[in-house]
């Protein structure tokens, strides 16, 4: 799961169009289980489930989703969670999990 809360209003026009890249990216990535996304209390959070880890790690550092890494810090903040469950996660279990242990990138 990943949370981003945009810097301001400025930022927002840019923060959505690679947001709506690098949602259309990870639908159509291999190894995709699962996609969603969620505004929670003015944070924008992305939660993905892959097959495998070598899929996420290709999908994470190509086309669209790296561009907007680059950009990560110039429109916002956020947190970064992510673990191996062994069944598909429920939304609001990895939520807790992301306010718990969430990394800031």
């Amino acid at each position: 799961m990943t949370g981003f809360r945009p810097r301001g209003i400025a930022q927002l026009p840019k923060f959505w169009w690679r947001t709506l890249q690098s949602l259309a990216q990870a639908r159509r990535a291999a190894g995709i289980v699962a996609v969603q996304a969620k505004i929670v209390d003015g944070t924008y959070h992305t939660l993905t489930a892959w097959s495998d880890l070598g899929n996420m790690r290709r999908f994470v550092a190509s086309g669209a989703h790296l561009a907007a890494m680059k950009n990560f810090r110039s429109l916002g903040t956020g947190k970064i969670f992510g673990y191996a469950p062994d069944e598909m996660p429920d939304w609001d279990a990895v939520y807790e999990l992301w306010k718990l242990h969430g990394r800031e990138v």
